[in-house]
């Protein structure tokens, strides 16, 4: 079977990345893992929003990404542990993941 790499953008890397910009079909999503200061650590999912085409450019302009989730539409989330990323954890993850969200 063969994967289907979608390339990523990424802010913070511990482990793996923590919030992740996917272009996928035309559409933007954001994959955001915060630190929970309840557990000193983080998070163990990903919330997962769909972005506004419009930020698109802003993006790409470098755009800070702080509470980037709340301009998006919160689509659900997916365990950290399910996303595969390519060997370097930081070009691309497998777009497989986006089944879990019908898209």
């Amino acid at each position: 079977m063969t994967v289907a790499w979608v390339k990523i953008r990424y802010r913070d890397f511990y482990d793996i990345p923590r919030a992740i910009v996917v272009e996928r079909r035309n559409h933007l999503y954001l994959f955001d893992c915060l630190y929970n200061y309840e557990i000193d650590d983080y998070d163990p999912d990903y919330s997962v929003y769909e972005l506004p085409d419009e930020l698109r450019d802003q993006l790409d302009a470098g755009m800070s990404w702080t509470d980037l989730g709340h301009r998006g539409k919160r689509l659900g989330s997916v365990a950290t542990a399910s996303v595969e990323f390519d060997s370097t954890k930081r070009r691309a993850l497998n777009a497989a993941i986006f089944e879990q969200f019908g898209l």
